[in-house]
C-alpha cells in the first residue's frame, strides 16, 4: 500500500500497489491467465481522505461502503506500507518490527522543514535524534542540499536498520545509542528530532511514547549544541507545553505550525492510571468528535541560540 499527501496536508490519497492489485484489488486474471502478484511499482488508486489528522483513520473507514470499508482495511493491514510526502517516502515492513511507520505527526514535521528550507539553506552539519523509520532524515537531506553530514540516531536497534533501509545517500551516517552523548560532542546547524511528547509520571525515556525528558533537555540546552546560526526543530503536544515551558516560551522558540489530533495510543488509552494523570496533571479532556474520545494539538517548533 501507498500513502499519499499533498505538500499541503489537505489530502491522504491511498493507492494498492504490488501483491495487492491481485490480492485485494481483483486483478488476479490477466488474458485469462492466473496472476499472482504485480511488480510494486505498479499501482491503483483506491481512495482520498480529506484534511487528514491520522493516516490510518479507523472511525473514517468504518462510515464508508462495505466494500470500500473492507478494502481499506485489507490495505492498511498489508505490508509493505509505502509513506509518501513531497517526492520522499520510506517503506515500512516486517524487518521494521518496532518501529513506529511514519505518522501525522511526522508529515507535520516535514511541512515544518520545508517552510524553513525556503529561507535557510546553508546548514552543512546536521543530526536527527530519535529516527525511527529515517523519513525525516532523508527528508531533510532532499530539502537541505547543502549538508555535507547527517548523523542519524537513534537507541533501537530496528530503528537504524530502518533507516539504512529507506536512505541510500553517502551523506548519512548512523550511530546506535544516546544521541545526548552526540550532542555533547560537537555543533550543528541543524538539529531534528520528533521525541516522545507525552507526559507519564515515572516515565520511562527509551519508550517510543512517554516521557518529555528529552524534549525538555534539547529545548533548554540548544545553545550548547547549536551554531551561532544553527537551528534545532522539533515537536511538542499541548498535554506537554507546561511541563516543557512552565513559566513562558523563551524568546529563541518560534512556532512553524501546529495540528489537532486524537490522542490514538492503545498503550496509553487502555492504561487508566496514565489517562486519570493526563486529565488531571496535562489538562487532557474528554470530548467526542469525528469518532475520537481524546484530542491533543502537536505543534511544531523552530529554535534557534
Amino acid at each position: 500500500m501507498i500513502i499519499r499527501l499533498d505538500k499541503k496536508l489537505k489530502y491522504e490519497d491511498v493507492y494498492a500497489n504490488g501483491q495487492e492489485l491481485a490480492g485485494i484489488m481483483g486483478k488476479d486474471r490477466v488474458n485469462g491467465e492466473r496472476v499472482w502478484t504485480f511488480p510494486d511499482t505498479e499501482e491503483q488508486f483506491v481512495y482520498r481522505f480529506k484534511n487528514p489528522v491520522l493516516l490510518t483513520n479507523n472511525y473514517e473507514i468504518g462510515k464508508l461502503p462495505p466494500t470500500m470499508r473492507e478494502t481499506l482495511h485489507a490495505l492498511f493491514g498489508s505490508r509493505p506500507r509505502i509513506i509518501e510526502y513531497d517526492g520522499v517516502s520510506t517503506i515500512w515492513d516486517s524487518r521494521h518490527v518496532g518501529v513506529w511507520c511514519p505518522s501525522i505527526d511526522t508529515i507535520l514535521f516535514a511541512k515544518a522543514l520545508n517552510q524553513i528550507a525556503q529561507k535557510e539553506n546553508n546548514f552543512k552539519r546536521a543530526i536527527e535524534i530519535g529516527c525511527g523509520s529515517g523519513f525525516l532524515s532523508k527528508y531533510a537531506l532532499k530539502k537541505f542540499p547543502k549538508l555535507d553530514h547527517i548523523l542519524v540516531n537513534d537507541i533501537n536497534p530496528a530503528a537504524i536498520r530502518s533507516a539504512q533501509d529507506n536512505i541510500n545517500d553517502p551523506r548519512a551516517g548512523y550511530y546506535l545509542g544516546n544521541g545526548i552523548d552526540k550532542l555533547k560532542d560537537g555543533k550543528y546547524d541543524l538539529v531534528v528530532a520528533n521525541p516522545p511528547y507525552v507526559p507519564r509520571p515515572g516515565s520511562i525515556e527509551d519508550n517510543p511514547y512517554e516521557g518529555v525528558e528529552l524534549l525538555k533537555y534539547m529545548v533548554h540546552n540548544a545553545k550548547d549544541f547549536l551554531t551561532d546560526n544553527g537551528i534545532l526543530v522539533t515537536n511538542i503536544s499541548s498535554l506537554s507545553w507546561d511541563f516543557v515551558f512552565p513559566t513562558s516560551t523563551p524568546p529563541n522558540v518560534e512556532i512553524m505550525d501546529r495540528l489537532e489530533v486524537p490522542l490514538k495510543v492503545n498503550n496509553i488509552l487502555n492504561n487508566e492510571k496514565w489517562v486519570d494523570y493526563l486529565m488531571g496533571s496535562a489538562k487532557l479532556k474528554k470530548q467526542m468528535k469525528r469518532g475520537y474520545e481524546y484530542w491533543q494539538e502537536i505543534i511544531i517548533l523552530k529554535v534557534s541560540k
